[in-house]
């Protein structure tokens, strides 16, 4: 049914970059979730294993954020200093959450040590970082992998009165149906499926990630750290197409949705990746104007202007296009390098479109 996909599949395991992809990819009412390759060089990867999504899944804490908005708890135009104490005297103090959400606050990124550093000391590191000099918050942008992240899953603490984990599953996770889905080392969570391996290209050969030793923690990476199947990172943005009905509930409201996916940053060069890629909060915008073709962690040529998603560190892309009706997640458990991975997964969204046209 997939077969150019899957041939692009091969074509990576016999280069090293992978050994297995997950995608699962629903249009209107029709839902495909299928593994190809392995989970190492013998195991076959199944739908039902769970992979890492790393940044793919970001969106999830930002709709967190714009939950609590829904409650009046907060305000996405409060700044940091007004919500975390660490915050109160720090020359970050005046930065509006809109702006983490975005990526266009004069944070860098810092090395917060984590897991080994609790939250409460990843927060003083940050709150003691330097700015970013000559930085324009009306024209700068660059991409944050984790350090706004960690403020806004301390925001999310700080106002539910609740852990990041339990308000993330009770909110989230729960009502949109995503059973599999993890965001710390969980042994009571019992499943049959495999927690894959994923795995770094070096030299040619795939070697073990050092992402890896990160999966064992026991607290969250509020940016990085979630994993599961790529069928419940699908559900997520199912969701978000069906007005914020999940499979168990309300999630979000469609009102939440409209503004989470504005183009709230536009047309900026964005310093980490290098390309210039609009924003809405906590999401990536279609930005196939800037060049279809070169544009990092994009969801095909054929996509509408309306869809958003993210991408996950060299292994992963999981988006909504509502004008199309459709959701896509691919997952890799390979880490074959930049380069590799924008050609690679372009030549998987390239093959998809084919295979759901020969579908239709």
């Amino acid at each position: 049914m997939f077969n150019r996909f899957q041939q692009v599949v091969e074509e990576g395991i016999a280069k090293n970059l992978h050994y297995g992809v997950q995608l699962s990819v629903s249009v209107e009412d029709q839902i495909f979730d299928e593994a190809f390759g392995t989970i190492d060089q013998n195991i076959p990867l199944q739908a039902e294993d769970s992979l890492c999504w790393l940044s793919a899944a970001k969106p999830i804490t930002a709709v967190g954020i714009l939950i609590l908005q829904e409650h009046n708890s907060l305000s996405i135009d409060e700044t940091l200093g007004e919500i975390l104490p660490q915050f109160q005297n720090s020359q970050h103090a005046s930065i509006p959450l809109r702006n983490l959400l975005t990526h266009s606050s004069s944070l860098r990124e810092v090395s917060v040590h984590w897991p080994e550093a609790s939250w409460p000391e990843i927060l003083e590191t940050i709150a003691n970082s330097q700015p970013v000099e000559n930085w324009s918050e009306d024209k700068s942008a660059a991409y944050l992998p984790s350090t706004s992240w960690f403020l806004l899953g301390s925001v999310i603490e700080q106002r539910s009165g609740q852990s990041y984990v339990d308000f993330i599953q009770q909110e989230i996770l729960n009502p949109a149906g995503m059973q599999q889905t993890r965001c710390i080392a969980d042994s009571s969570h019992a499943s049959s499926a495999h927690e894959v391996l994923l795995y770094d290209r070096v030299k040619g050969q795939l070697e073990l990630s050092p992402y890896l030793e990160r999966m064992k923690a026991l607290s969250p990476s509020p940016g990085s750290s979630f994993r599961g199947p790529a069928a419940d990172l699908r559900l997520f943005f199912d969701m978000l197409r069906s007005e914020g009905k999940g499979e168990f509930g309300q999630v979000i409201s469609q009102a939440s949705i409209d503004q989470m996916v504005l183009r709230h940053r536009k047309g900026r060069v964005d310093q980490t990746l290098q390309h210039i890629v609009d924003y809405g909060l906590g999401v990536i915008l279609d930005s196939n104007e800037y060049g279809p073709q070169t544009v990092p962690y994009g969801f095909g040529t054929q996509c509408s202007t309306k869809t958003f998603g993210h991408g996950g560190s060299q292994c992963a892309i999981a988006f909504a296009d509502p004008v199309r009706q459709r959701s896509v997640v691919i997952v890799a458990n390979g880490r074959p390098g930049e380069g590799q991975h924008q050609r690679r997964f372009r030549q998987l969204l390239e093959a998809l479109e084919l295979d759901l046209k020969s579908i239709d």
